[in-house]
């Protein structure tokens, strides 16, 4: 509830600053030397970052860049509105609500798809039909893993609150600590948390994957989690350096998912907040891609219209229209 109150304060400001559905003008964008500030959350989200970290991608037209782990999601929100930084990973949902709320920043590529998993030591469980009755422990109220898990349990035909208990009352690292003591018996966590809970208790298992109870309950392959937002003068005024910024992120994603004990040592260089270890376990089952904005708006939209639903005010209460989608070369 504090992150959202702290979300929602932003967005107030947001509004004040920028009037509703305005973006930046382009005319005010920098065409001299500029030095691009990128923002990345701490955790699985900024791990596919990592290799910039350590190499700052050579870019046209007289940019440089830099980059920081930040330690929220409403942290970044926080930069971007203050003009702080330049370039951001996110949450899809919050990507979408900052950029209904006026701020001038575009989603450029689809970053991470779904890598969130449900864990049991419980034999009983072996479908989500064995859910009836019990009380499941969810990661991030307000948030993908609460409506993704309404999603599916609603094709499966039951009604959440009513036929399972969703718990929300743990934050990620307790509720894995719980898992591996046994204090809770089922839990949906993201990764790494689902690795950490798994190392600390092998007898844990994924007793069936959520990405396939998603695709049969809305058509989809997968689920967006994670964008890459650029300020909009900059995809208009620096294409060839935001193009090749993108470039150097898709290639360092791809570097990260082959080479997982090194990015898993720069994540721990680096401070993202995870055990060189951890992370290299981590990276094989977290699910990075890259996908332009436009190649990925449908299954954006499929996601954003199960928040939109649900909880209208966690995507800033619309969809976001097609220039929320920026082309940016790739």
């Amino acid at each position: 509830m504090k992150r959202y109150m702290a979300v929602s304060a932003i967005l107030l400001l947001a509004a004040t600053s920028f009037a509703m559905g305005t973006r930046e003008s382009v005319a005010n964008a920098p065409r001299g030397p500029l030095e691009m500030k990128v923002a990345a959350l701490k955790g699985p989200t900024g791990i596919g970052m990592i290799k910039l970290f350590e190499e700052p991608p050579i870019l046209p037209e007289a940019v440089t860049a830099s980059f920081e782990a930040v330690g929220s999601a409403d942290a970044i929100a926080a930069k971007l509105l203050s003009g702080e930084v330049d370039a951001a990973v996110l949450p899809i949902n919050m990507a979408a609500k900052l950029y209904n709320a006026g701020l001038p920043y575009r989603m450029t590529a689809l970053v991470g798809n779904g890598m969130v998993k449900i864990l049991t030591a419980d034999p009983s469980v072996r479908s989500i039909a064995d859910l009836r009755g019990r009380e499941v422990f969810v990661a991030g109220q307000g948030a993908t893993p609460e409506f993704l898990m309404r999603t599916i349990l609603a094709k499966a035909g039951m009604v959440p609150d009513k036929d399972i208990r969703l718990n929300f009352s743990m934050p990620y690292p307790e509720m894995a600590a719980s898992l591996v003591s046994g204090r809770i018996a089922i839990a949906v966590l993201p990764e790494p948390f689902a690795t950490v809970a798994i190392k600390g208790n092998p007898a844990l298992i994924q007793p069936f994957a959520l990405t396939a109870l998603w695709k049969n309950a809305t058509g989809n392959d997968d689920y967006p989690m994670t964008a890459f937002v650029v300020r909009s003068s900059l995809i208009v005024q620096r294409p060839a350096a935001i193009k090749a910024l993108l470039a150097a992120y898709k290639q360092a994603i791809a570097w990260a998912i082959t080479n997982p004990a090194a990015a898993g040592l720069l994540v721990e260089k680096f401070d993202l907040g995870l055990k060189a270890p951890i992370a290299a376990a981590a990276i094989p089952a977290s699910n990075y891609v890259f996908l332009s904005a436009p190649a990925s708006r449908a299954a954006v939209e499929s996601l954003l219209s199960v928040f939109l639903a649900a909880a209208p005010a966690s995507i800033g209460g619309k969809l976001p229209d097609g220039d929320f989608y920026a082309d940016a070369g790739l």
